[in-house]
C-alpha cells in the first residue's frame, strides 16, 4: 500500500516551481477580484498575515495599494528564498517567513486578516490537517478579524462533472488512490508546478458548512468568472475559483 501524501510531498511540489511563482511575482501581480476584495472588506492600516504567500506576488502588490502592515509567511523555504529576491528588485520592506499554516508562530489575536491566496488552504493534505490550519487562523485572529481565502468548486465547471462522478463511484467501492484521504482529493498536473500536484476540491456547501462549523459568519462567497474578467497573463497561470471571506465569530 503507498503512504499518503505528506507535508514532503507539498514542500516538493511548490519547491521546484519557485522560479516560476517568482516570474508571476514581478510580471502579474493582484488579481481584479483580489483587488475588490481588499478595498471591499480590508481598511488599509490592517495587520494581514499573507500566508501561503509564495513569491510574494500578493504582498507586495497589496503593500503598493497601501496596505503596509503585511508579512509574508510560506511553507517552503524555495518561495521565501524567491520573493526575498524579488524584494531586492522592488526595493520593498516587508517582511518573509518560513512558516507553517497548521502550527503559526505567532501569539493569540496578532492579526486583523489572514489571507490565504489561490487554493492554498486545499493544498494541506487532509482535512485533519485542514481543521488544523483553520483553528490556528483563528487563535491569531482578533476578534471580527477576517479570514480571506480561495478554492475550487466541483460544481463550477461542467466538464469535470463526469469525473466527480466517476471519482464518488471510486470512493465509495473503495477503489480511489491509496495516497488520497477524501472524497475531492486529486493529484494533477498544474499550470504554476513542475511536478504533479496535490490538492482537495471542494463543493462550494462544503465549505460553507465547515466555516459554519467552526464558528465563522460568511460575508461573502463568489466564483471569479462570475464578477471579473481577468487579464490574459492571470487565466494563463490559474484556472477560476471560488473567494470566501468569512469573520471571526
Amino acid at each position: 500500500m503507498e503512504d499518503k501524501i505528506t507535508t514532503d510531498f507539498i514542500l516538493d511540489q511548490y519547491g521546484t516551481a519557485a522560479y516560476h511563482y517568482k516570474e508571476y511575482a514581478l510580471n502579474v501581480g493582484l488579481w481584479k477580484s483580489e483587488e475588490y476584495v481588499f478595498r471591499k472588506h480590508v481598511i488599509t492600516s490592517s495587520k494581514i498575515l499573507d500566508l501561503g504567500c509564495g513569491a510574494g506576488r500578493t504582498t507586495f502588490a497589496l503593500y503598493d495599494l497601501g496596505y503596509h502592515g503585511i508579512v509574508g509567511v510560506d511553507l517552503t523555504p524555495e518561495m521565501i528564498e524567491a520573493a526575498l529576491d524579488v524584494k531586492k528588485q522592488l526595493e520593498i520592506e516587508v517582511s518573509f517567513y518560513v512558516g507553517d499554516a497548521t502550527d503559526l508562530n505567532y501569539e493569540n489575536q496578532s492579526f486583523d486578516v489572514v489571507f490565504f491566496s489561490f487554493n492554498g488552504m486545499m493544498s494541506i493534505p487532509s482535512q485533519a490537517k485542514r481543521d488544523q490550519a483553520l483553528n490556528e487562523i483563528r487563535r491569531i485572529l482578533k476578534p471580527d478579524g477576517l479570514y480571506i481565502f480561495t478554492t475550487h468548486d466541483q460544481d463550477m465547471e461542467p466538464h469535470f462533472l463526469e469525473f466527480w462522478k466517476e471519482e464518488k463511484i471510486k470512493w465509495t467501492n473503495g477503489d480511489q488512490d491509496p495516497r488520497l484521504y477524501d472524497y475531492g482529493d486529486i493529484i494533477a498536473s498544474s499550470k504554476n508546478e513542475v511536478r504533479d500536484i496535490f490538492i482537495h476540491i471542494p463543493t462550494m456547501n462544503e465549505i460553507d458548512q465547515w466555516l459554519k462549523a467552526n464558528g465563522w459568519e460568511l460575508l461573502e462567497t463568489f466564483y471569479r468568472n462570475e464578477k471579473f474578467i481577468e487579464s490574459e497573463a492571470v487565466k494563463e497561470k490559474s484556472g477560476d475559483c471560488r473567494f470566501w471571506v468569512a469573520r471571526k465569530k
